[in-house]
């Protein structure tokens, strides 16, 4: 959760709830999105100087936006550069799209066109170069597309290997 949120600050400086809004919106399929996850995350990286806060008021209730500090620049570049694990991160929510196809074609636009709705609310901030961000984010479905095709045929080919032997 800590490195979500030190890369989605260098995206734009957010409040805890804008943060929260955005990973339930965008990223509810690799995390939590759950305030309490969001809060222990901000409140570690904080005192890891990793992020800092400004707090202001709007009427009577207080802001705190958050943004990424060069030590937190710093750790999320480390991070980022490490080498994947794909194999270690697993999702459920994934299963209901890949059970899609056993749905009724109406149903299946329905449940896309709401996440795709979703995907398309609001106006990207400010300051990012958006289609590097967007490359690396199609990058991720292509690299779900080749591990899926990878598993079929790695799987086809035991299925004929153990038909032979029968």
């Amino acid at each position: 959760m800590e490195y979500l949120i030190l890369g989605l600050l260098l995206l734009a400086p957010m409040t805890g709830y804008e943060l929260q809004r955005f990973i339930k919106q965008n990223l509810a399929l690799i995390c939590s999105s759950s305030a309490g996850s969001v809060q222990t995350a901000l409140t570690k990286l904080e005192k890891e100087g990793r992020i800092a806060a400004a707090e202001t008021v709007e009427g009577r209730r207080r802001k705190k936006t958050f943004s990424i500090t060069p030590a937190g620049r710093q750790a999320f570049a480390a991070w980022v550069a490490r080498p994947m694990q794909a194999g270690k991160v697993k999702n459920m929510e994934l299963a209901r799209l890949f059970f899609l196809g056993l749905a009724q074609p109406a149903q299946r636009a329905a449940a896309i066109r709401e996440q795709f709705r979703k995907a398309q609310a609001g106006p990207l901030p400010p300051g990012q170069n958006w289609d590097e961000v967007f490359r690396f984010q199609g990058c991720t479905i292509e690299y779900g597309i080749a591990d899926a095709e990878f598993e079929r045929q790695w799987y086809s080919g035991l299925l004929k290997e153990l038909e032979e032997e029968e």
